[in-house]
C-alpha cells in the first residue's frame, strides 16, 4: 500500500525551489520552516505573499496527508484563505498546521506563520478534499 504522500528527504533538508524545511509531522499536525530570501521580495521590499501562502499550504497539506495516508487516501487543497498580519523582511518563518476536523470527503485545517520572536505573521484556514483511489473493476 502506498502512503499517499510523496517520499520526502529527511526532516531538516530543504525541499523544492523555495527551500521549505519539514521540522515535524504527525497525523493531523505539521511544522515547516522557510528562511527569508531577498530574491523572493515583492517590489515593496517585503516577502511576496505567495511565498507565505505556499509555506502555509505546505504545512496544512502535510498535516491532512499524514492523517489520511494510512487509509490509502490522499488530499488536495480545495479552498484556502489567508490573513497577512505583518510585513516580512528577514529571518525564519515557521508554519504550524493543525487539522480541526476530518470527515470522509473533506478536512478543515488551519495554520499560522510566526517569526523567531513568536510574532504571528499570517493565519490561514483551508478545506482539503479527501481523495481515495477508485477500486479497480473486476477482471473478466
Amino acid at each position: 500500500m502506498t502512503t499517499g504522500l510523496p517520499t520526502l528527504p529527511a526532516p531538516g533538508t530543504p525541499v523544492g525551489p523555495l527551500g521549505f524545511v519539514q521540522r515535524a509531522s504527525a497525523p493531523g499536525t505539521a511544522t515547516w520552516e522557510y528562511d527569508v530570501k531577498p530574491e523572493h521580495f515583492n517590489p515593496n521590499g517585503v516577502l511576496h505573499g505567495g511565498v507565505v501562502m505556499a509555506l502555509l499550504d505546505t504545512a496544512m497539506g502535510h498535516a491532512v496527508g499524514a492523517l489520511v495516508a494510512p487509509e490509502g487516501a490522499f488530499n488536495a487543497s480545495a479552498q484556502m484563505n489567508v490573513h497577512f498580519l505583518e510585513p516580512i523582511r528577514a529571518g525564519k518563518i515557521t508554519a504550524r498546521a493543525k487539522v480541526r476536523k476530518c470527515g470522509k470527503r473533506l478536512a478543515v485545517v488551519e495554520a499560522e506563520a510566526i517569526d523567531e520572536h513568536g510574532t504571528v505573521l499570517a493565519v490561514a484556514t483551508a478545506s482539503h478534499a479527501i481523495l481515495r483511489p477508485k477500486p479497480e473493476p473486476p477482471s473478466s
